[in-house]
């Protein structure tokens, strides 16, 4: 039976000018901005509209939110100086009594508040089950230039493009406990800041086909159905292309994190899907279609958690969608069936002055993904996959 659905914009602060040219215009979205539409899943049993519950007369929503925009950048900024971001916590080790247990164990000292536990009873509310994976790319996305994002080993490749000093730090770990852009790979480092450049640059691929579609709509001499033909072409063109480096960067991430070796077992946590022949009005049905894919992938990780010896929670998954020029960030808690779409950002692929920018917003989200599916499989001590080459020289 379906039901209205709620996906809620993330974003919990407002990014502070730091006085550099385009600066990421995601950052200021608003809190209560919320996108209804029908989705698949059963409705709650409550009256009371869910919409409310980001209300700014709640006491309780404005107090997580004031909490998420002070304690919670606090915590972050605190592991940016020389990269000492485990600091006290370097000997926690994960366990399996709820997801991102290494995570909460780390910083619930810190901010107690924010860190949503995850529960299981029936009285849990999925409009505030907010994981922490979840929040801390939602603190990051909606204030990329506020934190240290990429190793300064990376500076190098990003000569005339303008990224502030201070996205740059001193790489001294192995990993981040939080959404950074790094490699785990020392062989694939540069690869991984290739995947940057590459990303920087789509921009003005799409700000030209955007280009030719504005010639496409001005021209006189064409009639209307060519032009319908012509525009949805180009479109197509430009999904096209955001599709093959974002499927390029995961390419990368998998690599880099040598997830390859636990086999086709593990199933991947990040979806890239195409809103075709979607119109910008058409805004439940575009909904459906990414809770659809969204719920197949979570229910396909709740099945593959509830397996095996060591049985474990689903970690959160993302997913970006592909509309035209639009790339929107989601993110879903796998474990939670009742669980609503977060949407941390949107991303306009042929925005001036943006491309640095989302660049950021898309690998931070590409790197954290791939962290919090191998803290996972630590957490459940999975063992590579071994290939087992056959004797037969004729096989």
């Amino acid at each position: 039976m379906s039901a209205l659905g709620r996906w809620f914009w993330s974003g919990f602060s407002r990014s502070r000018s730091s006085g550099i040219e385009g600066l990421p215009t995601g950052s200021d979205q608003s809190l209560d901005r919320v996108l209804h539409g029908r989705v698949a899943k059963h409705a709650h049993t409550e009256a009371t509209s869910k919409a409310i519950k980001y209300g700014k007369g709640k006491e309780k929503d404005e107090y997580i939110t004031s909490k998420s925009s002070s304690d919670l950048t606090t915590s972050i900024g605190q592991g940016d100086e020389n990269d000492s971001e485990r600091g006290k916590f370097t000997d926690v080790k994960p366990t399996m009594r709820q997801p991102s247990a290494m995570l909460v164990q780390a910083f619930e000292e810190v901010v107690p508040e924010v860190i949503v536990k995850y529960e299981t009873d029936s009285e849990s509310d999925s409009d505030t089950a907010w994981r922490l994976e979840q929040i801390y790319l939602n603190t990051i996305l909606n204030a990329r230039n506020e934190y240290t994002l990429m190793p300064s080993t990376w500076k190098m490749h990003f000569r005339g493009i303008p990224l502030p000093d201070s996205l740059f730090y001193i790489k001294t770990k192995s990993k981040s406990i939080r959404p950074r852009i790094y490699a785990r790979t020392d062989r694939l480092e540069y690869r991984g800041a290739l995947a940057l450049r590459k990303l920087i640059d789509i921009h003005a691929r799409i700000q030209d086909i955007r280009d030719d579609e504005a010639e496409v709509k001005s021209n006189q001499e064409t009639s209307r159905a060519e032009k319908r033909a012509l525009i949805r072409a180009l479109s197509a063109h430009i999904v096209k292309q955001l599709r093959r480096i974002l499927e390029q960067t995961l390419d990368w991430a998998k690599k880099d994190g040598s997830i390859d070796k636990y086999g086709d077992t593990v199933p991947p946590n990040v979806r890239v899907m195409e809103l075709n022949g979607i119109s910008v009005t058409d805004e439940p049905e575009s909904e459906l279609k990414i809770q659809i894919e969204m719920s197949e992938l979570a229910q396909q990780w709740r099945d593959y958690a509830s397996s095996g010896f060591k049985a474990a929670p689903a970690p959160v998954i993302f997913g970006f969608v592909i509309m035209k020029h639009i790339i929107t960030i989601v993110t879903l808690d796998a474990a939670d069936p009742c669980a609503i779409i977060h949407v941390p950002c949107q991303l306009h692929m042929a925005e001036r002055n943006q491309n640095q920018w989302n660049a950021l917003a898309i690998l931070v989200t590409i790197c954290w993904a791939r962290d919090v599916l191998l803290d996972y499989i630590d957490g459940r001590d999975l063992e590579p996959v071994v290939e087992i080459e056959s004797s037969d020289p004729d096989a």
